[in-house]
């Protein structure tokens, strides 16, 4: 079964959700960051609730003139246009904006660090901006990079409250933080409604083999070689949110959530990087783990998994558990 084959599977399992989809109904929503791989998966599942239940979305994507990434998707407008400009059409008031665009590895902001300013700061105040104006739900991407990393299950935080904790942040998890305080900002002074979200580990369909991060790299490993091997300690904790349960969520908090912060991953999917290895190795039928070669690469107090109760109390839960989120992903690069 091939990436566009699980898509439609996926697909299949959110049109049946039990959510209200009238309130979507003639919705113009605009969104940034289609192009990426969860961006573009969101914008494809929006284009087929459209169709299949017929809302009448209307659909306009943005992505940065000149982009080289050719996504197609039905019934989508794509706007070109410049993130430190003034990118959405005069001519749209959406009803819904998603700002879900963001260098999200650390190649792309390490190469530039002013692209995280540009997307996170500048791009979000013109957005919430327009919000304003317009009277549109807000939906911020931020990350669960905005976390120390610690024991124990990670509820919302307001982005004050994790300032005054001296944690040390990343030039992006900062960034995110400062899109979160403008969104806090917003809501405070102008009643926006904005909805923050903190995605964990998203996997899926689409995640590029090129960006370093750990899941889609033990994968490429069991599909092109005859080990996966473990490089740190393999004791890092971590979660897997496959990206259909990702999408459900936002769904969810779309549709029946209000203007708070979200977590959105799945606790039950919880592992270290070395038992990762070892389902992924147990599934390819063919393959042994070499490792963990750097016994003292971290702590025992690295771990980086969500608390999504606010989430689960307006209905949502995942379905897809880790071994069948390794299967599919797997599956789709083959």
């Amino acid at each position: 079964m091939g990436a566009s084959a699980i898509i439609n599977e996926d697909f299949g399992k959110i049109s049946l959700l039990p959510l209200p989809w009238a309130k979507l109904r003639g919705a113009r929503i605009f969104c940034t960051g289609a192009t990426g791989f969860v961006g573009s998966y969101l914008a494809t599942m929006l284009s087929k609730l459209g169709s299949e239940k017929d809302l009448n979305l209307n659909l306009k994507l943005f992505r940065r003139a000149g982009s080289l990434t050719k996504v197609s998707i039905p019934g989508i407008h794509w706007i070109d246009g410049d993130i430190t400009g003034e990118f959405l059409p005069h001519d749209f008031a959406p009803d819904i904006i998603i700002h879900a665009a963001s260098p999200a590895n650390t190649q792309a902001y390490a190469k530039n660090p002013e692209g995280l300013f540009q997307t996170n700061i500048l791009a979000t105040h013109y957005l919430l901006d327009q919000a304003r104006k317009n009277g549109s739900t807000f939906i911020y991407f931020s990350s669960a990079a905005v976390y120390q990393n610690q024991h124990g299950r990670l509820s919302e935080a307001a982005p004050g409250a994790l300032m005054e904790n001296g944690a040390r942040f990343t030039v992006y998890a900062a960034s995110k933080l400062g899109g979160e305080l403008l969104c806090q900002d917003y809501r405070e002074k102008y009643g926006v409604d904005c909805r923050v979200i903190r995605p964990f580990n998203i996997h899926g369909p689409g995640e590029s083999f090129k960006h370093g991060r750990f899941f889609p790299d033990l994968i490429r490993q069991a599909l092109e070689k005859t080990e996966i091997v473990v490089m740190g300690s393999g004791s890092p904790v971590r979660d897997s949110c496959y990206i259909m349960d990702f999408v459900s969520g936002l769904l969810y908090i779309l549709l029946n959530g209000k203007s708070a912060i979200y977590n959105i991953g799945n606790e039950e999917n919880t592992y270290t990087i070395l038992e990762l290895a070892q389902q992924i190795a147990e599934q390819s039928g063919k393959i042994e783990v070499v490792g963990p070669l750097c016994a003292t690469l971290h702590t025992a107090g690295d771990s980086l998994v969500p608390d999504t109760t606010k989430l689960r109390q307006l209905g949502w839960r995942p379905q897809v558990n880790l071994q069948e989120c390794i299967r599919r992903c797997m599956n789709s690069y083959q």
